[in-house]
C-alpha cells in the first residue's frame, strides 16, 4: 500500500497502535515504541486489516471492527 505511513512514537502503555486518515488519503500508523519487535508486528498487521476491511469509511460499530481486526482471516 503506497498510501500508508508508518511512524514509531511513544503512545500510553494500554494503546499499541492507531491509525489517522489525513487530508490527503493518507493512513498515517503509529505503532507504540515501547512494544517488542514482535508486538510491533502484531500491532501494525492488525491496523492493516482496518484499513484493507475499510473501517475508516463504515457506520459499523467500533466493537464490530475491533472484531473483524482482531480476526484471523
Amino acid at each position: 500500500m503506497d498510501d500508508v505511513l508508518t511512524r514509531l512514537i511513544d503512545l500510553p502503555d494500554t494503546v499499541p497502535a492507531v491509525t489517522v486518515l489525513d487530508e490527503d488519503g493518507n493512513y498515517n500508523v503509529y505503532i507504540n515504541a515501547r512494544l517488542s519487535n514482535d508486538n510491533r508486528r502484531i500491532a501494525f498487521e492488525h491496523e492493516l486489516k482496518h484499513i484493507k476491511k475499510s473501517h475508516f469509511y463504515t457506520d459499523k460499530p467500533v466493537q464490530e471492527c475491533e472484531r473483524e481486526a482482531n480476526s484471523l482471516i
